[in-house]
């Protein structure tokens, strides 16, 4: 509770308050607390599943950065009106819906504002208008390429941060409703299926040695010369292919191979799903085998939760069955289960 309450400081869009407060525990101290009128930013979401962000010159941050559309809140101003509006002037979209996400303290231990943040949606073009303050482009990207630019560090602004996640796990929550079906795949899914490996396979990139980083993991060639050995399997989600993997019979063996699923559809049960499909297409054989990065405990927990179990000697399983390089089968392990 504010004991009592002096004005240091005020500016254009703060101000600067020493406020004598007693603590919940009882102590009194003195505390330096900007007022803030508050703020509201927009996720612009296009049809596509682009975002559009803009690369802002922000003289504090000492550089350009990426942000999404945001403003201050004009007296009385609705937090919906005014993403709206900063959202038509800064990168001259008007939205046709705009959907609340949540609300943040942008720093608590200081100040009282807060972003009101929303998801817009059903874009059209409309006219940009920029203050002689706003030095900007607008940059547009896939939602995924976004949250990963997070990952990155490529992206550092908080309201930003929490926008992109707040709005890529509403889309995967509305996703994850949508049953998912499994089929063959054929020369016509080459270049989607190579969407999903390319995409994905960065997400595996911390488990790999620095030199076996591939980008892109498979070209089209790779692809098509192991689609001569094994089969290709895709698995669909309102007709978009968000995850494959690939089935080769070996001798006594069938090989689950190249796994991979989109990261926005990760944790859905769509590996499971995958896998659970091509043990059945493989029951006619004694035994199969996975192989998987020995860092990556995730799939590993995921395969021993399926009742699969590590090799006794994976190099050796790794020489007799696959034909990887060398530095790629020293970071590899393979896991077992019985037909």
């Amino acid at each position: 509770m504010a004991m009592a309450s002096r004005q240091i400081y005020a500016g254009r869009v703060v101000q600067l308050h020493l406020e004598t407060v007693t603590l919940p525990n009882g102590h009194t101290i003195e505390l330096e607390i900007v007022r803030h009128p508050g703020a509201a930013a927009a996720v612009p979401l296009t049809a596509q599943g682009h975002v559009l962000l803009i690369r802002q010159y922000r003289h504090a941050a000492g550089g350009y950065i990426l942000e999404i559309p945001a403003g201050k809140l004009d007296p009385g101003e609705d937090p919906r009106h005014c993403a709206g509006r900063e959202l038509e002037e800064e990168i001259g979209y008007r939205a046709g819906r705009l959907e609340p996400l949540l609300s943040i303290y942008t720093t608590p231990g200081f100040t009282d504002e807060v972003i009101y943040l929303f998801l817009a949606t059903d874009l059209a073009a409309a006219r940009q208008v920029l203050d002689a303050d706003e030095v900007l482009d607008v940059v547009e990207m896939t939602l995924e390429d976004a949250v990963e630019a997070i990952r990155t560090g490529d992206i550092r602004d908080a309201k930003t941060i929490v926008g992109l996640q707040a709005a890529w796990l509403r889309q995967r929550a509305s996703r994850g409703s949508q049953p998912a079906s499994v089929r063959a795949l054929t020369a016509s899914d080459r270049d989607a299926a190579l969407e999903v490996i390319n995409r994905s396979a960065r997400w595996y990139q911390e488990f790999l040695p620095a030199q076996e980083c591939r980008d892109p993991e498979m070209t089209a060639e790779e692809w098509e010369a192991e689609a001569h050995r094994m089969a290709w399997y895709g698995a669909f989600t309102a007709g978009r292919l968000v995850g494959v993997m690939g089935l080769e019979r070996l001798r006594d063996a069938a090989l689950l191979r190249h796994g991979y699923v989109l990261p926005e559809y990760q944790r859905q049960g769509i590996g499971t799903l995958l896998r659970e499909y091509l043990e059945s297409q493989a029951r006619d054989l004694a035994r199969i085998i996975v192989g998987t990065y020995a860092k990556n405990y995730k799939a590993r927990r995921s395969l021993e939760k399926a009742g699969y179990a590590l090799s006794a000697d994976s190099g050796a399983v790794l020489r007799q069955y696959y034909e990887i390089p060398e530095e790629r089968l020293q970071a590899s392990v393979t896991y077992e289960k019985s037909v």
